[in-house]
């Protein structure tokens, strides 16, 4: 990974839980999947914080993140202003496109901001049919917003939107909406733990290849410090070293 000191571009609040922060980046060049470790210059938080790529315009060559608010870390993110410099750390992990197949159909389920590394795939891969799931807790309150929040997704052939309170959306969790998952060639998503844990026996059930990236806090970002480990059935993995990406039939979760 390459460590940048890079200048903030643009800091837009969309909701009370979401932002979107944009840098400058050339090389290496980052894919959808992957993360990078983001920490302001001057921060009174001690860890960076690793987040998904949401969009990579290779030609312009802006990286931007969809980022949910959740604690200081995140927080702090929020507050940055025009031209602030940030230290990124990047590109790491492995990529959606490490197991896709070379073209099919995929359903790309992704659980609050678990659909921003599910967004930028669609605009990595625009010769690949996709149709979104995404579940949030509040709606969005217009189109607007929910173009900004989806980014490249709204481009996939069909996407459903599930929210807790219904505004504007089905009401439900978003993998109950997955009614044929045999109908698909592969099945990628990001999110809470429970949706995911959900996902791969659905999958299971239907014997559909399903690849999950994993929410997790990391500290060092390379896999020396152990401190994002994850049990899967070949043994103890790091999520930032062995993934964010995993098959679903490997990772062993809590019930």
């Amino acid at each position: 990974m390459t460590s940048t000191v890079c200048e903030v571009l643009s800091n837009k609040p969309i909701t009370k839980e979401f932002f979107i922060l944009q840098f400058s980046w050339g090389n290496p060049v980052p894919k959808a999947g992957q993360f990078f470790m983001i920490k302001p210059v001057r921060s009174s938080v001690f860890l960076p914080r690793p987040i998904s790529i949401f969009e990579f315009n290779s030609q312009q060559k802006i990286l931007k993140f969809l980022i949910a608010i959740k604690g200081r870390g995140t927080q702090e993110l929020a507050q940055l202003q025009i031209g602030d410099k940030v230290i990124l750390t990047g590109p790491g992990g492995n990529a959606w496109t490490d197991f896709m197949p070379e073209n099919g159909k995929a359903a790309l389920v992704g659980g609050s901001a678990g659909i921003a590394p599910l967004c930028a795939l669609v605009g990595e891969r625009p010769d690949f049919v996709f149709h979104l799931f995404a579940g949030f807790r509040q709606g969005f309150r217009g189109k607007e917003e929910e173009d900004i929040i989806l980014g490249c997704g709204v481009n996939a052939k069909k996407y459903v939107i599930t929210a807790e309170d219904g505004r504007n959306a089905l009401i439900g969790r978003i993998t109950d909406f997955i009614y044929e998952p045999e109908s698909y060639d592969v099945i990628l998503g990001c999110g809470p733990i429970p949706m995911l844990n959900a996902l791969k026996k659905k999958c299971a059930e239907k014997n559909v290849p399903c690849f999950l990236s994993l929410e997790s806090r990391f500290a060092c970002g390379i896999g020396a410090c152990l401190g994002c480990t994850i049990k899967t059935v070949i043994g103890n993995r790091c999520c930032c070293k062995h993934g964010p990406i995993f098959p679903a039939g490997d990772i062993i979760f809590d019930e």
